[in-house]
């Protein structure tokens, strides 16, 4: 009876010595700073940096392959806590939000469309139903892929919510006509149709499309805008939000977010910290 016993306790023994040595050398280290970032950060998971998650975004903060200021949800606040976390020094970002390059909401549909309602699907079959191949669906696969509650379809068309918006990208990435860009918040003027047909075309079907006139690109004192490809372009470098173009586009294509920027409290554009 008290041979097993000794034998049980021995072969305990050596197997706890045997786990302690191979703890020891199969030991992984592990930054704690890791674990501090990722408190830091949203817990979202929304995938707007580039990485599967907050803990991969985390890592890739403490091992120097991402910024502390890419977390895009978390914005200034995250921005500071993750610097002061990493020790650096913070410096001025701005904020983007996503701009919707159509606002064809009155075009008409050139065919019945029945098959699945969701933009990607609509667009497989001839482009889509619209009359404008280049503008919206409508089918709200934006709205849908938007974490932040910041794209709602109001009467069958997208409207962003810049309050809400914090430049995730998931609307880019889901519209399959690519109608939303991230424009930096300082940028208050912009083109709000993609469509490359020529001018005469556009006005049989959207009476708000560019037409090229090229009176945008005439008025422009600072050479921003231009036409190519029968559409208006700008160059947010050299764009300064004057307006000119806006007054002079005889379609309303050219919008100024000015006011309601304004309304909301974006604008002007308050600075964003962080490394």
């Amino acid at each position: 009876m008290i041979a097993p016993v000794i034998i049980l306790g021995f072969l305990g023994l050596l197997f706890g010595v045997g786990l302690y040595i191979a703890s020891r050398v199969f030991r992984v280290s592990v930054d704690t700073r890791i674990e501090r970032v990722e408190r830091a950060l949203p817990g979202s998971n929304c995938g707007a940096c580039g990485l599967a998650g907050c803990h991969g975004l985390a890592k890739a903060i403490v091992h120097g392959s991402a910024e502390v200021t890419a977390c895009i949800p978390g914005g200034e606040r995250v921005a500071h806590l993750v610097a002061d976390i990493m020790g650096v020094e913070a410096k001025v970002v701005e904020k983007k939000v996503a701009i919707l390059r159509c606002q064809g909401r009155e075009v008409a549909d050139r065919f019945i469309y029945e098959g699945i309602l969701t933009c990607q699907a609509a667009s497989l079959v001839h482009g889509g139903p619209k009359e404008c191949r280049f503008g919206c669906i409508g089918f709200g696969d934006c709205a849908r892929a938007c974490p932040f509650d910041a794209l709602h379809m109001v009467n069958g068309f997208p409207e962003v919510d810049e309050g809400r918006c914090v430049s995730c990208g998931k609307c880019v990435a889901a519209c399959p006509k690519g109608l939303f860009e991230l424009v930096t918040l300082s940028k208050l003027v912009h083109v709000r149709c993609v469509s490359t047909d020529a001018g005469k075309a556009v006005r049989k079907v959207c009476r708000v499309g560019c037409i090229a006139c090229r009176r945008c690109e005439a008025v422009c004192e600072f050479d921003a805008v231009r036409i190519e490809n029968n559409l208006a372009v700008f160059d947010y470098e050299k764009c300064t939000s004057c307006g000119m173009c806006v007054k002079e586009c005889p379609t309303g294509t050219i919008m100024d977010y000015r006011q309601s920027r304004k309304d909301l409290g974006l604008w002007p554009v308050k600075a964003v910290t962080g490394d």
